[in-house]
């Protein structure tokens, strides 16, 4: 019965100090400090995110699940921008094209909107490269309802960081019948440049916000406004798009990727050679402390 006795206390005192370390164990570890008032990128503006492509060993958009219609070229994965991030989409000669996705087929879906994600990309001194867009399924036209993409062909390979040539472009229904088509008009030669910044062949951040209030169309490079003729005029009202559309990683809308009626690829550009991850579209112009906190969360893998 003593033994008996010695061994109950014996258990106890095993259970109580197990339990007594795991508490302080989990007490002491600090939590990670918040960035621009967040702990993570996914908690900026949750109720405004659309969309989003991880990349994380699969191309199904995060929210809706949906998976790509078609991949073309080579496509696979490498590591991405920062630890604890995973991986990111590679594209060699590449597109991926998705089905049509409900949060982003309406008219009015992205009426204001920012875009967001990751690239590596290098200049290749001849042709246009489309990183990721919004596409009309029966358009006749390469140019989609709103599209990310570089000058690539603007300078010469190089290695090391080099300009990147940021693009903007925005096509939208007016009530007349007409569109209005705009881009952000980057003047990489200007005196001084704009919409240029040292981000060619490393992981660079790319940001487009569109506000139909102001009529601006800006682009940020790393969380900064890298500037050029951002108020595109008070015709550049709330997107209103044409759908069915689908979402392009890597290309225009072509024949070359199923888009029937837009006719084969123009010859300013190609199916895209780049990585990229981590894209995101918001139905919401997003404040520049919210766009810097994506940039610095997601650079820390948070």
């Amino acid at each position: 019965m003593k033994t008996s006795t010695q061994n109950a206390w014996a258990i106890a005192a095993l259970i109580m100090g197990a339990t007594f370390v795991a508490s302080c164990k989990k007490d002491d570890t600090p939590a990670l400090p918040a960035i621009g008032g967040y702990n993570g990128s996914n908690d900026v503006a949750t109720g405004n995110l659309l969309a989003h492509w991880t990349f994380d060993g699969t191309q199904n958009e995060r929210i809706s699940g949906t998976a790509p219609a078609n991949a073309y070229g080579t496509v696979n994965y490498v590591s991405s921008v920062a630890a604890g991030s995973g991986q990111a989409l590679n594209l060699v000669n590449g597109a991926v094209v998705y089905p049509p996705i409900a949060k982003l087929n309406t008219p009015n879906a992205l009426g204001a909107y920012t875009m967001s994600m990751w690239i590596n990309i290098k200049n290749n001194g001849k042709t246009f490269t489309s990183l990721f867009g919004l596409f009309p399924t029966a358009s006749a036209e390469a140019f989609g309802n709103l599209s990310a993409g570089v000058e690539t062909g603007s300078f010469p390979v190089r290695t090391g960081a080099d300009t990147l040539v940021l693009k903007a472009n925005y096509k939208s229904l007016l009530a007349n019948g007409n569109f209005n088509g705009q881009d952000n008009r980057p003047d990489p030669r200007g005196k001084p440049p704009v919409g240029v910044f040292k981000g060619a062949g490393v992981w660079s951040h790319f940001v487009i916000r569109f506000d139909p209030v102001t009529n601006k169309l800006e682009v940020f490079g790393n969380g900064q406004s890298i500037g050029a003729y951002n108020d595109r005029g008070v015709n550049t009202v709330a997107l209103n798009m044409l759908t069915p559309c689908q979402a392009i990683v890597g290309s225009l809308a072509s024949t070359e990727i199923g888009f029937t009626k837009a006719g084969p690829l123009p010859g300013y550009t190609t199916l895209g050679t780049f990585a990229i991850d981590n894209i995101r579209l918001y139905n919401k112009n997003l404040i520049d402390s919210d766009i810097t906190a994506i940039y610095q969360l997601e650079a820390a893998g948070r």
